[in-house]
């Protein structure tokens, strides 16, 4: 359809009779208007389906196909639903006539004869509305043209920004490859895994130049060990194009031999070629942080292992073994402070070979080996100090090619020497130097805690052998002490002293405060007595079966007059029938401490002490209603010579780390509760025995 004329509009005229259509084409005359005439609703459609109008005047009565249903037809089609219609009929203006037109599509009524006036003037008003459809159309297609134009000059702009952009990341990239230093960008074909570029760093990371990698297809895959490079391939071949990447860390053979680990990335992508598809893969050299981090945990593990003994030949040991396998293919260690025996021990990474190395290093000086100095390594091509000949043909009989000897120094002291031995002379290259130095002075103090821990032991076995002799010694002058103060109280209660009447109370003071005194000087000297027992384990015990009820209210009767006379109660509470097998005299000294320490530090309150059945045994309770024990104090409060707030109050601190002992001797517990402010509770467990044992003989005394 050729496009309308927008100067002449076209009008439709549809009417069955030729004189009504020759008087409405006469009524409409005109040079802006182009007349198109149709004698049936059919002929009209025709029209329609392959050109336009401005508007259609339509007769309603028309055989076959009247004006109602042309006009329904007309609305049905997408492309001429909009054009108006105008019913020109002879019909009366009836109701139902009129509503049928409308409801058939048209939006105007004329009825004949019609008024050439009213018809041009409703013509012009639908050809204006016509050619105003059209102008917005026209005006719409020229918005969408430029549109068009300018958002092909934006995504032009677009594209040449991205042009850009990649050329700026390309030279950088290329920027970035040529100054690594630390790793290497490479690229391999997907399918035989040859390496068809790789970046200038791979001649300072790798020992190899871009050259031969590009000239030796094998070589970048042979210098994979085997294991990893199976690993290699199944990551490469899970690779989807264009998809995430993969990452391994693997090892890799250097062009020296050595052997250096990396983090790889890898990630398949397509080439420039159109279908071509390329690996590209970042190598970074992570050989210092895998060293470092096997270093951290081979030394934890060590550390770890050193721990377990504070014998010197056992760390030792420990310490050769270690080494043997992780930092060299040998190891000897041997040790010998200053006072002690020396210690010698040889381990071989194979078990096998160990005997080998025994027989070696047999003749081997100690004083010869300790002239190398740490940073020394007996090679063939080294230098050797003075002296040190016989390393050297120590390390050549076993086939070794190098030895990295480390001194053991503690406090400026050298006690030993580290000696690691490797077939490989690279064994000792970087950082496995700094390990086996860090390796020397942890064995080193391991060794050196090691004989602190005898020497104090010894002392501490030495002071307790004092204080069990010194108080024995004591004991001695003590009781003669203690039986002629107590004669002395007696002549002077008896008078025979020959002592004025009026010196006498005054004298009975004095001898009695001596005797006090001498008595608590007696009860100091056990105790330190009872300590170093306690201390060696040596507390000795005469068991037999006892009632310990009757023990309880025994030791609480000896305060009666103490609390009496500071206006306080004792309280005691005992079920009859707490048999239990143990020293009595000892029980008996465990809760007199006890109650001491409760009646020293109960305040003014009551003293509680309770007996009964347990679940495991017998238990006896002895509470006071004093300030309580803090729980800093609660943490110390068994130690020997703790003191706790109330230290003014005399004693050494020992009786409740006594109490203790006896209790633990006896197979029982002594447990304390307590909080500020709310007293405290000790509480004693004993194995109980049957009541009827009370009947049974008293068996001989066990230790």
């Amino acid at each position: 359809m050729s496009p309308p004329d927008r100067s002449t509009a076209t009008i439709l005229l549809v009417d069955d009779r030729p004189a009504n259509l020759l008087a409405l084409e006469s009524a409409l005359a005109s040079p802006n208007y182009r007349i198109v005439k149709a004698e049936s609703g059919a002929e009209a459609l025709r029209f329609l389906l392959k050109d336009e109008c401005a508007v259609i005047l339509m007769d309603v009565n028309m055989p076959e196909l009247d004006g109602y249903e042309t006009a329904r037809l007309i609305r049905r089609n997408e492309r001429t639903r909009t054009i108006p219609i105008v019913f020109v009929t002879a019909f009366g203006a009836e109701e139902r006539h009129v509503l049928a037109g409308y409801e058939s599509g048209g939006i105007d009524y004329l009825l004949k004869p019609v008024q050439p006036e009213v018809l041009r003037s409703k013509v012009a008003g639908f050809v204006a509305l016509h050619r105003a459809r059209l102008e917005i159309q026209r005006q719409a297609e020229l918005l969408r043209e430029a549109e068009r134009r300018e958002h092909a000059h934006a995504l032009a702009e677009l594209e040449l920004r991205a042009l850009r952009r990649q050329q700026a990341m390309q030279r950088r990239y290329q920027t970035v490859v040529q100054a690594l230093t630390d790793a290497v960008v490479w690229l391999l074909d997907p399918v035989s895994l040859a390496c068809t570029f790789a970046s200038p760093s791979v001649r300072k990371v790798l020992g190899f130049s871009p050259e031969q990698c590009l000239s030796d297809p094998r070589l970048w895959m042979e210098r994979l060990p085997r294991e990893e490079r199976e690993r290699f391939v199944a990551v490469v071949r899970s690779l989807e194009a264009g998809g995430a990447p993969a990452s391994l860390e693997h090892r890799f053979l250097r062009a020296d031999g050595r052997v250096a680990s990396f983090e790889t990335t890898v990630r398949l992508l397509v080439g420039e070629e159109p279908g071509r598809l390329e690996l590209h893969g970042l190598s970074v050299d992570v050989t210092d942080a895998v060293r470092s981090r096997e270093a951290i945990g081979f030394l934890s593990a060590a550390s770890a292992e050193l721990s377990r003994s504070l014998d010197v030949r056992s760390s030792v040991n420990a310490a050769c073994r270690m080494a043997a396998g992780p930092l060299a293919d040998a190891c000897l260690v041997e040790v010998a402070p200053a006072g002690a025996a020396p210690v010698v021990a040889v381990a071989h990474a194979n078990p096998a070979r160990e005997r080998d190395v025994r027989a070696a290093l047999a003749g081997l000086s100690l004083e010869r080996l300790r002239a190398v100095e740490v940073t020394d390594v007996l090679a063939a091509d080294a230098p050797l100090e003075d002296g040190a000949e016989d390393a050297r043909a120590a390390v050549a009989r076993l086939g070794v090619r190098i030895a990295l000897v480390v001194p053991l120094v503690v406090r400026a002291q050298r006690i030993g020497t580290l000696c690691l031995l490797a077939e490989d002379p690279l064994r000792f290259v970087g950082r496995p130097r700094d390990t086996a130095e860090e390796l020397g002075a942890r064995v080193a103090q391991t060794v050196d805690n090691a004989l602190l821990h005898e020497d104090t032991r010894n002392a501490v076995q030495a002071r307790e052998e004092f204080l069990s002799v010194a108080s024995h010694e004591l004991r001695t002058p003590l009781t003669a002490l203690n039986l002629q103060a107590r004669l002395l109280e007696q002549l002077v209660a008896d008078g025979r002293l020959g002592v004025p009447p009026e010196r006498q109370d005054d004298l009975q003071k004095r001898v009695r405060s001596m005797a006090r005194q001498v008595g608590r000087l007696s009860a100091l000297v056990n105790s330190v007595l009872d300590l170093a027992r306690a201390r060696s384990e040596r507390l000795t015990l005469e068991l037999a079966t006892c009632d310990v009820a009757e023990i309880v209210r025994d030791v609480a009767g000896r305060f009666d007059d103490v609390l009496t006379g500071e206006g306080r109660t004792l309280r005691v509470e005992a079920e009859p029938g707490l048999v239990a097998r143990c020293d009595r005299t000892r029980v008996e000294q465990l809760l007199t401490n006890l109650v001491a320490n409760a009646v020293r530090h109960g305040g003014k309150g009551e003293v509680a002490v309770r007996a009964g059945r347990g679940e495991d045994g017998v238990f006896v309770l002895v509470a006071d209603a004093g300030p309580g024990i803090s729980e800093a104090e609660r943490a110390r409060i068994f130690d020997p010579f703790a003191q706790g707030r109330r230290a003014a109050s005399g004693g050494l601190g020992l009786g409740l780390y006594i109490a203790r002992k006896i209790a633990e001797a006896h197979g029982g517990h002594l447990t304390l509760e307590s909080a500020p402010g709310q007293g405290a509770t000790f509480r004693v467990e004993l194995p109980s025995v049957d009541a009827r044992a009370l009947d049974a003989p008293l068996e001989a005394a066990a230790p």
